[in-house]
């Protein structure tokens, strides 16, 4: 009776009892632990491998196969997902071609608009880019990348070893990312593809050198729509109205003023409305201060180019005999030997269904030698001019680029009366009313004699390169068509090839220097700011 009623080691009965429940329990909060790890070890993996791809997606024709290249370069591995050692970290490399990869991409050309919506394979299928023959790689603007290595062997599971679906625990992680890239410091400039109607792609034409030396006159857009040859405005923080203080602001910007909105490479927002008139903030580049910019201190704070050449004379100041250098008029017809600007092409056409008053240069061929001889009093241009472009003619911006290598302009030439030679680029005359590239008002203000000016210390950058926004205006800034969230063509550096004249009616004209993107130089790096970003 006594062995029956005695409780001695009731613990130890009980602790024996549920011993394979704490050791299942203990087991399966390992397994939840090594799965947490194996996923994050795979998210990481699927991060990178996203992101490596979606720096590739600048929208060229060989996107995806740089962005598959870029991604067969990133390894990683995952742990914990077998048992033993030989198993605990397993190796995570993306093959192009490979039948076994532990992971699955597919590139897109959109997004489901709610993050909440799943990626489905049937979205996958419907908007996936490839790249086999024909494909437009271009369309290519996120990469979708899901990571799945071995599954997950838990100890747990040791307990229902041969049972089916028990043993083996499916981990994956998936990440989806895209490219971008922000312009900041910028004008707030945009230009109307002029060769939108002509089913030429603009990036293909700078490519192969089709826009090299090319003039294009744009014209401002109308109130509410834009053609090929149009140009216009992009929003500035702070001044989208349109009151006097914002068409101000505008002005101020495209005369050097920090511009502080960034804009998306994708997509940017247009100013509503028909254009400010900017010319009296554009022609600071140029050494012509009018208007608000007239006074001395406007025209310290706003420094024009290094070279100013533009085919303007000086008027002398009534009544004195001496040269106001800030008076400079445009010469007439009957000057063209006192100086010249930059010619127009040979040829030049409006673009099809394009803007009224805009034109394109239909080929490079400008009158070069004649801008030579009246400019510089040579009759042929420099062998090394001529030798460093292998026979093609050398574009405005080119012969401007040489002018200042030569010592035209700021620092070149020491004294600055418009007539003096300089030895290694001679001007075309003596008579000191004669242009020389140097910016005589800027550097004559303030400075008591003109011989004697404040050294230019502010002119840091070419002011005659600006920034602009390449869009197609037709399809999207047409009749009906919404004004905001216009996509980008291409972003481009434009060489200023003449003054701005006639205020808001005022036309421009340009060269095209760069593109972004896979087609372009290369030499956008400093303005555009790239990145790859996870958005799943």
């Amino acid at each position: 009776m006594r062995f029956f009623k005695s409780d001695s080691g009731y613990a130890l009965v009980l602790t024996l009892l549920f011993m394979p429940v704490f050791i299942g329990m203990s087991l399966l909060v390992i397994d939840i632990s090594r799965g947490n790890n194996a996923h994050s070890d795979l998210q990481a993996a699927a991060d990178a491998l996203a992101l490596a791809g979606a720096r590739e997606l600048d929208g060229g024709v060989d996107s995806i196969d740089r962005a598959l290249d870029a991604m067969s370069n990133v390894s990683n591995t995952v742990s914990f997902l077998g048992r033993t050692d030989e198993a605990a970290a397993t190796a995570l490399t993306f093959e192009i071609d490979g039948l076994d990869s532990p992971f699955t991409v597919v590139f897109l050309s959109d997004l489901p608009e709610n993050d909440d919506t799943p990626l489905t394979q049937a979205y996958l299928d419907a908007n996936a880019v490839t790249n086999e023959e024909d494909s437009d790689q271009g369309a290519a603007r996120f990469v979708y990348v899901r990571a799945q290595s071995r599954d997950l062997s838990p100890f747990f599971g040791l307990f229902f070893e041969g049972v089916n679906n028990v043993t083996d625990v499916p981990v994956a992680a998936q990440a989806v990312a895209t490219f971008s890239t922000a312009a900041c410091n910028v004008t707030p400039l945009f230009i109307c593809n002029p060769f939108e109607e002509d089913n030429i792609d603009f990036g293909t034409a700078f490519e192969r050198g089709d826009l090299h030396g090319r003039l294009i006159r744009l014209h401002p857009r109308g109130q509410d729509t834009a053609s090929p040859g149009n140009f216009g405005f992009l929003q500035v923080i702070g001044a989208n109205d349109n009151t006097t203080a914002s068409a101000n602001a505008i002005r101020s910007v495209f005369a050097g003023e920090t511009n502080p909105t960034c804009y998306d490479s994708r997509r940017v927002n247009t100013k509503p409305g028909g254009a400010t008139s900017i010319s009296q903030g554009f022609n600071v580049r140029f050494d012509i201060y009018e208007g608000t910019f007239s006074n001395n201190n406007q025209i310290r704070r706003y420094p024009p180019a290094t070279n100013v050449r533009k085919g303007y004379v000086v008027d002398p100041s009534p009544g004195s005999g001496n040269l106001n250098y800030c008076s400079a008029r445009r010469v007439d017809t009957d000057e063209l030997d006192w100086a010249l600007p930059f010619p127009d092409n040979v040829v030049m056409d409006p673009p099809s269904e394009g803007a009224a008053g805009a034109f394109v240069g239909s080929t490079e061929v400008w009158d070069i030698n004649e801008y030579w001889r009246v400019n510089h009093t040579q009759s042929s241009l420099p062998l090394d001019l001529v030798s460093s472009f292998s026979g093609r003619q050398p574009s405005r911006y080119d012969v401007y680029m040489y002018e200042i290598a030569q010592g035209a302009g700021v620092g070149g030439i020491q004294d600055l009366s418009w007539g003096d030679n300089n030895p290694n680029l001679p001007t075309a005359s003596t008579t000191g009313s004669r242009e020389s590239g140097v910016p005589m008002c800027y550097n004559s203000v303030g400075a008591g004699n003109p011989n004697n000016p404040v050294t230019p210390i502010e002119i840091t950058q070419d002011r005659r390169v600006m920034f602009a926004a390449i869009l197609d205006c037709d399809e999207y800034l047409g009749p009906g068509s919404n004004p905001n969230g216009i996509p980008v063509n291409t972003f481009a550096s434009i060489f200023l090839v003449n003054p701005m004249e006639g205020g808001g009616s005022g036309t421009i004209d340009v060269e095209i220097i760069d593109i972004t993107g896979a087609s372009g130089n290369g030499t956008l790096d400093t303005f555009v700011r790239d990145e790859a970003n996870l958005v799943r």
